[in-house]
């Protein structure tokens, strides 16, 4: 018998669902910032991040489908300790629960050709 459908998601388990981003997607730990629907800044964490897409974790519900004004700090690759920050706008996509997070998945709307060139040099510089 199969688990209901969601089950895993709920769990924090991988879903079986086809992923919706194509291109590498690598693992990383960024402070980011969103701006909600209704003004409110809030703190979150980038958690992986690719050319088309982030996933941010955080404890603040975000409703599906919300277009979001994201600005993430981008460690330098010389001197980790200085940060670039790059600002976007996002689309979330789903939800996941892991432990206490809520992780939310989605691709970029729109992203400053800064931040797409430095996620590029650290999806290079993590693939090695």
């Amino acid at each position: 018998m199969s688990p209901p459908a969601g089950a895993a998601e709920s769990a924090g388990l991988p879903s079986a669902k086809p992923d919706a981003r194509k291109e590498v997607r690598v693992k990383v730990k960024w402070p980011a910032r969103v701006q909600l629907a209704d003004g409110r800044v809030v703190e979150l964490r980038v958690c992986d991040v690719s050319e088309s897409g982030i996933a941010l974790a955080g404890e603040v519900p975000i409703p599906s489908h919300s277009v979001l004004k994201v600005a993430i700090s981008i460690p330098g690759q010389v001197d980790p300790a200085r940060t670039t920050t790059v600002t976007g706008t996002m689309k979330t996509a789903h939800m996941t629960v892991r432990g206490p997070d809520l992780v939310y998945g989605g691709t970029w709307v729109s992203l400053e050709s800064k931040g797409r060139d430095l996620i590029r040099e650290w999806i290079k510089r993590l693939r090695m």
